[in-house]
Parts: structure tokens; sequence; C-alpha cells
């Protein structure tokens, strides 16, 4: 899409805007930058020798998105090849929070995480492994008067309106259950939402689990082997493109990631995102801890792990200003006031490296995707740091509590929020699942939904909230 002087002044106005209003920390010392990477944690290997000719469907992408998807589909009965630029679960699918919730969700997504719930809770018994998933709990303080009326509201509307016979088991809790729930804090927090049936996700084993279980149905997945587009006969998909040669198929999904946007401008297609990080951390457990998942005003956050060690994170994006910012930025205008999900703008090298990147190329040429095999945001230090010993203050069993790790997610995320899973209209028989920023949670059912629409079948969802086509 080329920026119009129009565009670049409504996309610079919105940053000069939001820095002056005081949204922006200072951005040029801010980290924000993507770099190269390698998976988090855990590593499962590719398939070994050529690329098959042809398959019914070739997915683009193997993280949880793309693995979920492939396993569905190859429950359908077709066959299946993934195809990945770098490593399984090498970015955002082994840097993950893991919180599996419907809290606070609109209507758009709610479904897509009730029933996501229950396909986790079913996931073990499914794969035979343990998939790291735990039913576990989830409490959240409001951090105002507003904010507990917003919620009191969500609950009744939802109770009486679930829209599945799975149950709905969110509730206000206070006194004597809320103080067990938050037990050892130092605030004398007086009521919380309480989400029942909550689960948890660990990113060192989930994706990697279900990768596995992947080849075991006979997927086959070649890593370090970038798609670098299609190739069509009569208006119909014919080809995927990769760096080691084509795969012949008429099927295609795109869940690539952050990646998305980029391989379809090279198609032609717009898909309207913006990149966000996530800084999290991992920390030792202590015996006296408070278990389960936790997220309390003042930027404390908790999720205890199937291991026993904690997951924090600061409900915190950092968002780097990019080529597309100025092109569609202020339709994020909404986002920036969030009370509860500050968002930090950074100004850094990224913003350059977007004016330079190609956006279109040629199919016997070298992809981007041939130069950023695995690439992985660089984590917010001074807000990991300042979150960790808010959570030591509120909690003085975490006191002891070391630092394991601390690393950034990446995401794309599109204006509403709302996850891409559509047809692409441009090309019939290509399906995009992209664009969202809880992917483990709503994996089971996207991929029963981009299933769906790939084989022309009624979805089980209404998917018009998801369409690309939407933001025209």
């Amino acid at each position: 899409m080329a920026i119009t002087r129009r565009k670049f002044l409504i996309g610079g106005g919105v940053v000069a805007v939001a820095a002056g209003a005081g949204i922006l920390t200072p951005m040029l010392t801010r980290e924000g930058r993507f770099v190269p990477g390698k998976p988090r944690h855990g590593f499962v290997a590719g398939t070994e020798g050529p690329l098959p000719q042809q398959a019914d469907v070739v997915v683009i992408g193997a993280g949880i998105l793309g693995i979920m998807t492939a396993i569905e589909l190859v429950g359908r009965g077709l066959d299946v090849v993934i195809v990945e630029k770098g490593n399984i679960a090498g970015e955002q699918s082994s840097r993950f929070y893991g919180q599996v919730i419907t809290y606070k969700m609109p209507d758009e997504t709610f479904l897509l995480h009730h029933l996501g719930k229950q396909r986790w809770r079913e996931m073990n018994a499914k794969v035979g492994a343990d998939t790291s998933y735990r039913t576990q709990g989830r409490v959240e303080v409001p951090f105002d008067e507003e904010d507990l009326v917003n919620v009191r509201e969500w609950i009744d509307t939802r109770s009486k309106n679930v829209g599945s016979d799975i149950p709905f088991k969110t509730r206000i809790i206070e006194g004597a259950e809320l103080n067990q729930r938050l037990n050892g804090a130092r605030s004398k927090w007086t009521i919380a939402g309480f989400e029942e049936d909550s689960g948890s996700l660990d990113a060192e084993i989930a994706t990697f689990v279900m990768a596995d279980y992947a080849k075991k149905l006979g997927i086959k997945i070649y890593t370090n082997c970038a798609a670098r587009g299609l190739e069509t006969q009569a208006g119909v998909i014919s080809d995927v493109v990769t760096e080691k040669g084509p795969i012949k198929t008429s099927r295609v999904v795109v869940a690539g990631g952050v990646w998305s946007r980029l391989f379809m401008q090279n198609l032609g297609v717009d898909v309207p995102t913006l990149p966000a990080y996530q800084s999290q951390q991992l920390i030792t457990g202590s015996p006296t801890a408070p278990g389960g998942n936790v997220a309390l005003p003042g930027n404390i956050f908790f999720r205890e792990q199937a291991d026993g060690t904690y997951a924090t994170s600061p409900r915190v994006i950092v968002a780097p200003v990019v080529k597309d910012s100025f092109v569609y930025g202020y339709k994020y205008i909404p986002l920036l006031s969030m009370p509860d999900f500050p968002v930090h703008i950074s100004l850094n090298e990224q913003l350059i490296n977007s004016f330079t990147e190609p956006t279109s190329w040629k199919l016997d040429e070298v992809s981007p995707f041939e130069k950023h095999r695995n690439m992985t945001a660089l984590p917010d230090l001074p807000e990991l740091n300042a979150s960790f010993e808010k959570l030591k203050t509120e909690f003085p069993a975490f006191k002891d509590s070391k630092l394991i790790d601390q690393w950034s997610g990446a995401m794309a995320i599109a204006p509403d929020e709302h996850p891409i899973i559509s047809q692409v209209n441009e090309y019939p028989g290509l399906v995009i699942n992209t664009a969202t920023g809880w992917g483990m949670t709503e994996s089971p059912v996207s991929s029963e939904l981009t299933a769906d629409l790939l084989l022309g079948k009624e979805p089980s969802l209404n998917v018009k909230p998801f369409s690309l086509y939407r933001f025209s």
C-alpha cells in the first residue's frame, strides 16, 4: 500500500499527539527492537529429506496456529505439509504468557476463548502427552469502580447468554474466598472477578508437544524452508514456491504470525496489522506463594506453571513506530486510551528498516524471510524488573524468588484487536489465520474455523468479525 501525503500526516499526527498526551515513555531509549533469536526453550526437529512434489494443503508457518490448523486438517482426511522459515515455535509460540481465559472478552472473541478452554481441557487425553495445560482459576481485582461496574455487567450478560452448552464459570468473589486466593497479600483487597475454569499453558512446553503430535500424525514440517509466494494457473492456486522448490497444491493456509502481512503484500493483498511486543519473565516459586493466576492493580501479574515456577508479565505493550504506522496508525487510537493496558511507543532502527525492507520480490529471488529466520523482540528490562519488585512487595512469599529468564513476545495486532481468520477473495483456496495476541487460547477453535473456510463448509461460529475485509 502506498503512503499518501494525507496518510503520512495523519499517522505522524497520531504519534505526536500520543507523545504530547504523556502516553509514550521516552521513545528513543525504550526497547522495541526486532533482533535475531532462537526458540526460547525446547526444540522439535523438522522433517528431513526433500520436499514432497504435492500436498492437499500447504500451511505456511510452524507456530501454534499453523500446527493446530494442520492437525485439524489431517483429522479431516487431508495430506498436509507445513513449511517454516526458521525453527518450529521459533518466535512468538515459545514466548507467550499462557493464560487461557475469557475474562472481559468482547462478543466477537468470547466464544473463541470459551470453546478454546474446553478444547484445551481435553487436549492431554487427545494427544497422549502432557501439554502443560492446567485448569487453575484466575483472580483479577478491578482497577477502579468503573471497571468493577463493567465487570459486573459483563458477568451478568454472559451468564444469561453464553452461546454454548459449556457452562459459564466467572463470578464475583469477596471475603474469605478472595483472601484464600490471595493468600499472603499485604494489601486488603475486598472484591475481585474470579474465572473458575481459566487455564494455563507453559511456553516452554505446549507448542513443542503439539508439534511432536503433529509429526506422529504424519504431518511433514519442513524447517528453514521459507515460502516465497504462490503461483496460479487460470486464477487458481497451483503451487507454493519455497526456497527449496515448489509444492503443488490448490489449498494454502497462511499462519505466519508477524510475517503474514509481509507475505500477503507480495501477493498484492493488504493485511492491516502493526507490531506489538510484550515482555515477560520466569521466576522460581515458593511453597507459601499463592497458586493459580492473579492480576492486581499496580501492574502485578503472576501465573503458576506446571513445574511450580511462575510466569509474570507487566501489562504493558511496546509498539515500535514503523512505516505502516503512518499508513493506518490512526485506526489504533482507541487502543492507546485503554486505562489498564498502557502502550509505550518506541523509536529505533526498526523504523528505518521498515522503509528499506522490500515488500515485493520475484519467486526466484531470496525473500526477506530467508534473511530473518528466527526473530524476537528485546525485552523491556526496566518494566520487568519493576514489576518483579512490586510482586515481592505485595507477596512477601516471593521475596526469595530468583529470576530464571526474561524475554519479549512479538505479535501483529489488527486495529480492533480481533484475529483475522478469513478466506482471501483474490486467491480462491487461500485462507489466512493470523493477527492475534491470544494464539494459544484461540488456536483449537481458530484452526477449526480455518479448516471450515478452506473446505467450503459453514463455519461453526460467525466469522464475519474476523474477516480480512472488515476493514474496507
